[in-house]
């Protein structure tokens, strides 16, 4: 199931200004964000965005369950500066889908 982790931070405790905040980001980088979202049992990291003067990030995964995605974040330490979100996901054309079948919109488009 997909899943967004979307995170923010205070300009306090932003990486751009606090060093050890930072290494937490290059330390998930250089580990191999794919290797290490697997060894907490998240399938794929489908994308991640920053924005770092809005202090936030939006990261899309694949995982079983959202416990998953929180042991990550609290484990590598992503939850140490960050509010933590974890919401599920669809994508547009699954939604459409789900809306046609909600509302017997078969056969349009």
């Amino acid at each position: 199931m997909l899943y967004g982790i979307y995170g923010s931070h205070t300009p306090e405790t932003c990486p751009i200004y606090v060093p050890k905040y930072a290494l937490v980001f290059v330390d998930i980088l250089e580990h191999d964000p794919e290797q290490l979202a697997d060894a907490y049992g998240i399938h794929r990291i489908e994308a991640q965005y920053h924005s770092a003067l809005e202090h936030t990030f939006l990261w899309i995964v694949d995982a079983e369950k959202p416990h998953l995605i929180e042991t990550f974040a609290v484990e590598t330490g992503l939850a140490s500066f960050n509010t933590i979100r974890i919401v599920p996901m669809h994508t547009f054309a699954e939604t459409v889908e789900r809306l046609k079948q909600m509302h017997g919109l078969g056969g349009h488009g």
